[in-house]
């Protein structure tokens, strides 16, 4: 498969491998810093293959996409965490924003600072 890169040069793919191991062929450093890609202009996770001839970006935190994939990923393993301490609580919504992430919970009673390197934890 001819994979074309963000620079216009072309790579050679096997059918079915996957662009987290097409990114540690290109290269080693990019692969541990790869957060998401876009294949034909549209995002997709490292773990999927590449079953066509295509265009591929590899994303990491320098780009706003990978940012953003990033701390939404964030996002989700703070609602574990706190779903892990707090099965009673319940969860709100928990956005990427320019700057972060957070997320809303309904807690039935209020946590505490101290509850907070629980969560961390």
């Amino acid at each position: 498969m001819r994979v074309t890169l963000k620079d216009g040069s072309a790579i050679e793919a096997e059918k079915g491998e996957r662009i987290i191991d097409v990114a540690a062929r290109i290269s080693e450093g990019l692969a541990r810093n790869a957060l998401i890609a876009r294949v034909n202009g549209k995002l997709t996770e490292l773990n999927r293959t590449i079953d066509e001839d295509c265009s591929l970006e590899i994303l990491t935190f320098k780009d706003e996409d990978g940012r953003n994939a990033y701390r939404h990923t964030c996002a989700h393993i703070l609602a574990q965490a706190v779903k892990n301490l707090f099965p009673d609580a319940k969860l709100a919504i928990g956005p990427s924003v320019k700057t972060g992430f957070y997320y809303d919970f309904d807690f039935s009673t209020p946590i505490t600072m101290d509850d907070l390197p629980r969560i961390e934890k």
